[in-house]
């Protein structure tokens, strides 16, 4: 089996109500989403934070066979390929993999711990509102109605901002919800401490991406001066970039994020790293429904860490934000259910992309 072309797309979905993280405010989403076609009549599909360019295509991907990801991703990587476009390449091969094998992606990856997966909400955004603090208390206890036990809300906005309305979500909510929350890399060190010691409080899950993604010391500085899990890392690409943050164990949590650190190939190093060093692997998710059920194949894949009666739970993060690439461009979209939701079993990623869908958006 060989490839014969690849496809590459950028998919943008125009937000009809923006919302804000601490760094900016989200008019409209983009995706890069490609497809990878092979002789065999077998079509793979990926997606990353960008795509790659058509030179590296040419010369590494396009006459090779797809189970060859390992020696593609390299070829990718030393043409200078950003591990963020070779994502939605080796996703792709991954799903011709499991297609062509009959098998879905975790069976792949060494077979499922677990077939359903306890997802958490991520929403609770700062939105332009009369009463910002009612609205995200709406919110917060919409998701409980919906059946969630956890979810994650945007912080770094300032003190007067967080302590208040993360205050005001936990009375809502109840000490029985587990809420994370999540400040984009929005403080230096000084105010993320003074900040976290004031919100942990209120009997938070973790405190993520307090402060810029690459300051691996201020990480250690704030996990020693803070009574609570701190989690990051989202946004670092390749197993080079997690390895002075796994072990010099400035995180609690690592976050990678399967269409940004290098897709399944690099998954697999990273997290295997991070077992090494004991440290605890909740990836991120937010994107299309080919990163959602990306995602659901590597959370399916992981063990518990620890090996316990009762482990922490293996959590998927669930992106409440308005986004139809997300909801439509599946035709069967990926639900959840009470906060639970169903790792897909068909072979490769699972899904059926709807072409229709993806061209109202290219």
């Amino acid at each position: 089996m060989k490839i014969i072309d690849v496809k590459t797309y950028t998919a943008v979905y125009p937000v009809e109500d923006p919302f804000a993280n601490a760094m900016r405010t989200t008019p409209e989403r983009a995706f890069g989403i490609v497809e990878v076609v092979t002789d065999a009549g077998i079509t793979g599909w990926g997606e990353g934070a960008i795509v790659p360019a058509r030179r590296a295509l040419e010369s590494q991907v396009i006459g090779r066979n797809p189970f060859d990801c390992e020696l593609i991703w390299e070829g990718l990587h030393r043409q200078g390929t950003d591990p963020a476009a070779i994502s939605a390449v080796d996703i792709a091969l991954w799903d011709i993999m499991g297609k062509a094998l009959k098998q879905p992606i975790h069976q792949l990856l060494g077979g499922a711990f677990r077939t359903r997966v306890q997802a958490y909400a991520t929403g609770l955004f700062r939105r332009e509102r009369a009463d910002r603090t009612a609205a995200l208390v709406e919110e917060a206890r919409g998701y409980v109605d919906a059946g969630f036990k956890v979810m994650k809300m945007k912080v770094g906005f300032g003190p007067a901002y967080d302590i208040t309305n993360v205050a005001a979500v936990r009375r809502a909510i109840g000490d029985d919800i587990l809420l994370a929350v999540d400040a984009n890399c929005g403080y230096d060190r000084g105010s993320a401490i003074a900040v976290g010691q004031e919100i942990g409080k209120q009997k938070l899950l973790w405190f993520e991406e307090p402060i810029s993604a690459d300051d691996v010391e201020g990480y250690i500085e704030i996990r020693r001066a803070l009574n609570m899990r701190i989690a990051g890392a989202e946004q670092q690409r390749g197993r080079w970039a997690f390895r002075r943050m796994i072990q010099e164990r400035a995180l609690d949590i690592i976050q990678p994020d399967v269409c940004v650190c290098g897709g399944f190939t690099e998954f697999r190093k990273i997290a295997a790293m991070a077992s090494a060093n004991h440290v605890r692997v909740i990836p991120h998710m937010f994107g299309t429904s080919i990163r959602l059920a990306a995602t659901l194949h590597v959370l399916a894949a992981l063990p518990d860490s620890p090996r316990a009666l009762e482990p922490f739970p293996t959590l998927l993060e669930y992106d409440m934000s308005e986004n139809a690439l997300r909801t439509e461009l599946a035709r069967e979209p990926i639900r959840h259910h009470d906060g639970i939701v169903t790792v897909p079993q068909a072979p490769g990623l699972g899904i059926e992309i709807d072409r229709d869908v993806l061209r109202r958006y290219c």
